[in-house]
């Protein structure tokens, strides 16, 4: 799946393109399947997950060491064909992760640029046509169950001298100050990513970021995986964050080959 020119200016001007139905509702099926796994201590490392303050899954990191569906998305053409238009072809992948968005109780992600905390495990730069993170909806996606939401062009700023904000949620992050995002939104208004299961976005490492809780009956996962150029790997090999695991990063990189074709409908035929 290529991205048109037009496309490509989107993603230049505003830090993102969203493609809808990108994935069928079998193989989204699948992945959510595979989500259900994830987020209990059947997950072969389930260290690798972090939890809410009252106990609820948050976010599981690097799933795709867990679910064979997942390691398909995370190579499936359809995604690695516009991400190598953006970066090149000599990339690995840094990061995975699903966040969950449990009904009623999901809670905020501050807004934020990831490549702040990118810099922290090491990356040199975190340029839009460097590294970028891929979403992948499982779940319809509402302005009531926490959408991601965008600050379109947000990304031309470059890193944002952020705060650490260890109090807000249960998971320590690097957020852009209040009076930025004020101006910033102020500028340019904020964008909701809202659509149905199997839509992709494609955004930024500067873009800022964020989401608000799900108070809704209706739960929100999006499946996230962070593509690096390989002429930009870390230039340490531990976080310099305060508080990480070792599944927030990858340090052990292998250039990342696309599948020749989608796998990820005979896994559901399987299935």
């Amino acid at each position: 799946m290529r991205l048109s020119q037009q496309q490509i200016q989107h993603y230049d001007e505003q830090g993102y393109v969203v493609l809808e139905g990108l994935f069928s509702r079998e193989e989204i099926d699948l992945l959510r399947q595979d989500a259900q796994v994830l987020e209990t201590e059947q997950r072969g490392h389930p260290e690798a997950n972090t939890y809410e303050k009252n106990g609820r899954i948050r976010a599981a990191w690097a799933m795709e060491i867990d679910s064979p569906a997942f390691e398909a998305a995370s190579r499936d053409p359809r995604i690695m064909e516009p991400v190598t238009q953006l970066l090149g072809h000599e990339l690995y992948l840094f990061q995975s992760r699903l966040n969950y968005k449990v009904a009623f109780e999901g809670d905020v992600f501050q807004w934020h640029q990831d490549y702040a905390s990118w810099w922290q495990d090491g990356v040199p730069e975190g340029g839009d046509r460097q590294m970028l993170t891929v979403l992948i909806m499982l779940d319809d996606t509402g302005s009531q169950n926490g959408p991601l939401r965008f600050i379109p062009g947000s990304h031309k700023r470059g890193m944002i001298q952020p705060q650490y904000d260890e109090t807000t949620t249960s998971y320590a992050l690097h957020i852009v100050p209040d009076e930025v995002v004020e101006e910033l939104a102020a500028e340019a208004g904020i964008f909701e990513n809202v659509g149905p299961a199997g839509t992709v976005a494609i955004f930024s490492g500067n873009l800022v970021h964020g989401s608000t809780a799900n108070r809704s009956p209706h739960s929100r996962r999006n499946a996230y995986f962070a593509y690096n150029r390989w002429d930009n790997q870390p230039t340490i090999k531990n976080s310099r964050r305060k508080l990480a695991n070792t599944y927030i990063a990858n340090y052990s990189p292998e250039k990342l080959e696309p599948l020749d074709a989608p796998v990820l409908p005979d896994l559901a035929a399987q299935a």
